[in-house]
């Protein structure tokens, strides 16, 4: 498990943002989460406190950027 950092910076987004920016449906941002593309704690973190009954995701958008952007033979 990774720790999420005590304070996010403004580089740290809701999906929402994320997908209309990357102009895509927030399924597919889970499934690149889930493929292991995007990694935690670099590509994302889970901001909800460990009690809560669903996790709050957010996002590194330039991360996310330039993990999409690069060939996928090199990634």
């Amino acid at each position: 498990m990774v720790r999420r950092p005590k304070q996010l910076g403004s580089e740290w987004v809701a999906s929402g943002i994320v997908t209309k920016e990357l102009g895509f449906a927030v399924l597919r941002l889970w499934k690149l989460r889930n493929e292991g593309l995007l990694r935690e704690g670099y590509h994302w973190v889970n901001i909800a406190r460990p009690q809560a009954a669903r996790p709050t995701y957010r996002w590194h958008l330039d991360r996310i950027r330039q993990t999409l952007e690069t060939p996928q033979e090199e990634r």
